[in-house]
């Protein structure tokens, strides 16, 4: 997400506070945590007053193991704290305090105390940001604390939890943010267990072999209570089966793709081995027939819907070749040659990678935006390589355009098309929110 468009802000004083954090440090994303230690002990350490955490890494998959977890235990009837990111449509996504999005009073007024002890400190808009969001969650008691990485693991600015009240969830690992993280899975991996800590439970999903390797030393390291897909749980017939042979049946599941199937079998393996967190196996059917998680092969009903009725529109945060493995996968179950792509990628991502999935996929057309900020990988470089690859594709200027020519496509027996967005969280976030307003 570009750094710009993220600190935009409907109230104008928000607007303005977060478009003056942007500017303490020169770089997006610089990791380290020197800066947000410094920062976390001016503000007396509010790390060390939080509720229990589970915190949770990985390249694909946190996204709706959060929003699963956390809409879990609030049926559980648990008080819950959440720090995510990136956000959809506005920052206060990002802070769930006590089972609420935080109010704009409430974190302007966070933010400017925060902005004030910082004292003009170099710092990065993520690390103030969970400098601010850790003080938030210090002042108000819960029960747990969810908390997303947002890049990597070992230096990333939420690996300053109090490692003594967490445990970790890692999620599937794949080759993303490279320049960053290393350009193989296996330094992705170690990146992504440098949140394991001395004692900490562990639930990992699916992994490759190597990804797997380095988790496991990780843990070993850190004398971890593991609990590993594979080995002492597996997904089968869409069933979570535990080692000693007892199930859940997960066919309620109201989320679609059967990976998220792994997903909820990691929020379930980590409620059903942290204590205070447990869920009755007889609740669990009822409890994730109500899950929904925006943004994640997520089908709109709104106003979308009502001013195109000849075509279904889907939105999902895919952003890499994985999550386009993964969506190729959902396309194959639905059996159709009606999909139309609307793409934009990021500057830095593999978007030769992408293509090659998408092309899989076999999409009736793809639809290219022109560059709408300055991170966004140019339309011009993505049609070169979709034609190079045989791709029937056009570049349109605005995303409303787009919407309207994706509509505008006519399928044969009169059959609804469907319309996939993904690729770029700016674009699913504006779609989700002109379903919500036009």
């Amino acid at each position: 997400m570009s750094i710009y468009k993220l600190t935009n802000h409907s109230n104008p004083k928000i607007d303005k506070i977060l478009k003056t954090i942007v500017r303490l440090h020169p770089d997006e994303i610089n990791l380290s945590l020197h800066r947000i230690k410094n920062l976390l002990k001016k503000l007396d350490n509010p790390q060390n007053k939080l509720p229990f955490a589970i915190h949770i890494a990985g390249t694909n998959g946190k996204g709706s193991i959060v929003t699963a977890l956390y809409k879990l235990q609030k049926l559980n009837r648990k008080i819950v704290h959440v720090y995510r990111s990136p956000h959809l449509v506005s920052i206060n996504e990002r802070i769930i305090v006590a089972n609420k999005i935080i109010s704009d009073e409430s974190l302007l007024q966070a933010l400017t105390y925060v902005y004030k002890v910082n004292n003009l400190n170099t710092i990065t808009f993520f690390e103030f940001l969970t400098a601010t969001a850790f003080y938030i969650f210090s002042k108000l008691k819960a029960d747990l604390l969810i908390c997303e990485v947002g890049l990597g693991g070992t230096y990333d600015a939420t690996n300053t939890l109090n490692h003594k009240k967490k445990a970790c969830i890692i999620s599937s690992i794949g080759l993303d943010h490279k320049e960053y993280l290393g350009n193989s899975i296996k330094k992705i991996a170690n990146e992504k267990s440098g949140i394991l800590k001395k004692n900490n439970l562990l639930i990992c999903s699916h992994q490759n072999k190597s990804a797997l390797n380095v988790v496991k030393k990780a843990s070993l390291m850190n004398k971890c209570k593991t609990f590993f897909y594979g080995k002492d749980w597996h997904i089968k017939n869409k069933n979570l089966y535990f080692k000693n042979g007892n199930k859940i049946n997960l066919s309620n599941l109201s989320l679609e793709g059967n990976h998220q199937y792994k997903n909820i079998g990691c929020v379930i393996m980590a409620c059903n081995n942290l204590r205070k967190l447990r869920i009755g196996h007889e609740k669990i059917p009822d409890y994730i027939s109500k899950l929904k998680v925006e943004g994640r092969l997520h089908k709109l009903n709104g106003h979308l819907r009502s001013r195109y009725p000849n075509t279904d529109f889907w939105v999902d945060c895919a952003h890499n070749a994985l999550g386009f493995q993964v969506l190729r996968k959902w396309v194959l179950k639905k059996q159709t040659s009606r999909i139309i792509i609307i793409l934009s990628l990021g500057i830095r991502k593999d978007y030769k990678a992408i293509l090659k999935q998408i092309k899989k996929i076999n999409p009736k057309f793809l639809v290219l935006i022109r560059k709408t900020n300055f991170s966004s990988r140019s339309a011009k470089d993505l049609y070169v390589e979709a034609s190079r690859l045989k791709i029937k594709c056009k570049i349109i200027n605005s995303t409303l355009e787009t919407i309207e020519f994706a509509a505008s496509i006519k399928s044969r027996y009169n059959a609804r098309n469907i319309c996939l967005i993904a690729g770029s969280i700016n674009l699913v976030g504006e779609i989700i929110n002109q379903d919500k307003l036009i």
